[in-house]
């Protein structure tokens, strides 16, 4: 599904000959890419080949605490291997944020003008039927659908913004203003929903991240209880400031992410998303058939399905050019075309 340029008034007759005289006289006029012109809000650079959240702030303070805190630690030569695998945790912990950061977290294109019209159409049709109008005939807006996933009942949600119903999993995000394949929550740390696309990036940053504050950590400690060995303890610890400032920045860091490491594994081995969890969708004390339809039987295959399955393709097409003729295309409000929807 494609997405194309928003337009909000209708063009009088003959606008499309006017603009053609006017390119002729000036030019060729230079064609719009859809991120160009893309209604959510998210920041695209390199011509649309990378995608991000507004708040692109939190990438670079993420970025920053890194580099500073742990890249003068890994300089102190205590062993020739020590430096090495610190290096390789940095890069792998570098390397993950900026997939996270710089991914299609899964973004659903907004419905088609004529794909909203005809949604519109057949709930109006749906509700005729069924005698459901109540209000004198008045528009009444999709609300849910209900669909099998094996052999469990789900409702999809129909989102005011993007004018369809939701897949199962997926939800609008505020931040961004999109709707998002398997929305596991909005990360302002690393500038970016975390969805079907981008998630296991996520979740190795934060492992990894986890990984490296322990790494420190160790390594703090044993400079501090080597040097009390050639010296006493209080001198030891005059000699070690910086290491104990560090390493009380890797405590702090440590209860953070590494909770959220084992929060995050324990989604991974139950096939859910923080959204999942936090409603309940697979809570027996709410529904009475709780099954998780998307888990593979075991932890072991859902943790392989999660991290190692292929990346799907990106829904919506950034690089795309903007065909100025297909104006019937355009994502609008279909308040104002209600009243062309025909009844049967």
């Amino acid at each position: 599904m494609a997405n194309s340029k928003v337009n909000h008034s209708p063009q009088k007759p003959g606008a499309n000959n006017n603009t053609a005289a006017m390119g002729e006289g000036q030019g060729s006029n230079k064609l719009q890419r859809k991120w160009e012109v893309y209604p959510g809000r998210n920041k695209f650079f390199c011509n649309g080949r990378i995608v991000s959240s507004p708040d692109i702030q939190g990438f670079l303070c993420c970025m920053a605490l890194i580099i500073v805190t742990d890249c003068p630690y890994l300089a102190v030569k205590v062993h020739p291997v020590i430096p090495v695998v610190g290096g390789v945790l940095f890069i792998l912990i570098i390397g993950c944020l900026v997939q996270t950061t710089f991914i299609d977290p899964g973004i659903i294109p907004r419905a088609t003008l004529p794909e909203a019209l005809e949604t519109d159409r057949l709930y109006q049709l749906e509700c005729q039927n069924q005698e459901n109008a109540a209000n004198n005939g008045a528009y009444q807006p999709p609300r849910y659908k209900e669909v099998m996933i094996k052999g469990r009942q789900f409702k999809l949600s129909y989102c005011q913004t993007c004018q369809m119903y939701r897949p199962p999993r997926a939800s609008h995000c505020s931040r961004c203003n999109n709707c998002v394949e398997r929305f596991d929550h909005h990360c302002p740390m690393v500038s970016n929903c975390i969805g079907k696309r981008n998630y296991r990036y996520f979740y190795l940053f934060v492992t990894f991240t986890a990984l490296m504050c322990c790494y420190v950590l160790g390594c703090n400690v044993a400079v501090i209880v080597l040097r009390a060995k050639d010296t006493d303890i209080g001198e030891a610890f005059k000699k070690s400031a910086g290491s104990i400032i560090e390493g009380v920045i890797c405590l702090g860091c440590l209860a953070s992410v590494g909770g959220l490491s084992c929060y995050h594994s324990m989604l991974v081995c139950k096939e859910q998303t923080t959204n999942e969890d936090i409603k309940g969708t697979y809570n027996p004390r709410k529904f009475k058939d709780a099954s998780n339809p998307y888990s593979h039987g075991n932890f072991i295959t859902n943790c392989c399905a999660v991290l190692c399955g292929p990346r799907h393709p990106s829904l919506i097409d950034r690089r795309g050019f903007v065909d100025p003729s297909e104006d019937t295309q355009a994502i609008v409000d279909t308040a104002n075309a209600r009243g062309r929807i025909p009844e049967s």
